[in-house]
């Protein structure tokens, strides 16, 4: 069920994202809790010299390669089974849309210093996740930080929180480029 609405979440963005992510030099993307794998297999369909990872728990696996076969790019798809707090595959791209909200401070460092530490050089990662405005103006990123802490450990973070992460894992927002979705995702890119 939860695999199923990440997958209704992603196609929400799915065509901002795969319009703002630039490939060149790409040649592995790894979607880090990806779910079915939607978003890496849309960039699949994208870039014919690309291949696609999902990192997913054990039970998402099956799913997500029915899905790229469904999505005509399982020759060049794989789904691997692991744990993002342990290790994570290397690639050129690192996706993790909607990832880093779901986990306090010290976990998402643990999740971005993996992929920084299995980082092809000259690496980047891609976050999607809403990003808060600042206090007393309108921005639906309130009403999602508070779901977030309700629900989870995790929380909507700012611009400079989300430099804060990246500072302290190995990374450096390079670019932030915005979607159309209701929940106002941006693309931080880092390197």
């Amino acid at each position: 069920m939860f695999a199923s609405s990440m997958s209704n979440a992603t196609d929400m963005v799915i065509h901002d994202v795969t319009a703002a992510l630039d490939l060149d030099g790409v040649s592995v993307a790894v979607d880090v809790g990806g779910s079915t794998g939607a978003l890496v297999q849309e960039l699949l369909k994208k870039s014919q010299g690309l291949t696609g990872v999902v990192l997913e728990m054990p039970h998402v696996v099956d799913s997500a390669v029915e899905a790229a076969s469904k999505a005509g790019v399982l020759d060049r798809f794989s789904a691997v089974s692991g744990d993002f707090f342990k290790e994570v595959p290397a690639a050129d791209l690192y996706l993790l849309k909607m990832i880093i909200h779901d986990w306090n401070d010290a976990e998402c460092l643990t999740i971005l210093r993996n992929c920084r530490a299995s980082a092809k050089p000259g690496a980047r990662a891609a976050v999607f996740d809403c990003v808060v405005g600042k206090t007393g103006e309108p921005n639906y990123g309130a009403l999602l930080d508070m779901n977030m802490l309700v629900g989870s450990d995790g929380q909507e973070r700012d611009f400079d929180e989300f430099d804060a992460l990246y500072a302290k894992s190995g990374w450096r927002r390079v670019a932030t480029k915005p979607t159309r979705s209701p929940q106002v995702i941006q693309v931080l890119e880092a390197i």
